[in-house]
């Protein structure tokens, strides 16, 4: 299954994804999928299994390309963080093709 359809997935039964980025192992809660500046984005909560110089221990809101995501899997067993991102991190996709419901 490609990465847009995982997420779609992801997105509609509202389920938490494990993927790497840029050479780093996440997890995360896929709000929406579209694009930012005509390519495909997600914007998704996520977590990172080791702590990062930059990025909370609990977590953060991040639109990220579609494009660097790879090894992207469902993880049904893992709660779904329920939030909704400030108007900063919603304003990184331009157009919206699905968002959690």
């Amino acid at each position: 299954m490609s990465v847009a359809n995982t997420l779609r997935e992801a997105i509609e039964k509202k389920i938490v994804v494990g993927f790497t980025f840029n050479g780093k192992n996440y997890v995360g809660s896929p709000h929406a999928l579209g694009e930012s500046d005509g390519t495909a984005h997600v914007l998704i909560y996520r977590g990172e299994d080791a702590h990062a110089k930059g990025i909370p221990p609990m977590g953060e809101w991040s639109t990220l390309p579609l494009s660097d995501m790879t090894d992207i899997k469902l993880l049904p067993g893992e709660a779904f963080h329920t939030g909704h991102p400030d108007a900063h991190a919603a304003k990184g996709l331009h157009k919206v093709d699905v968002r959690v419901a």
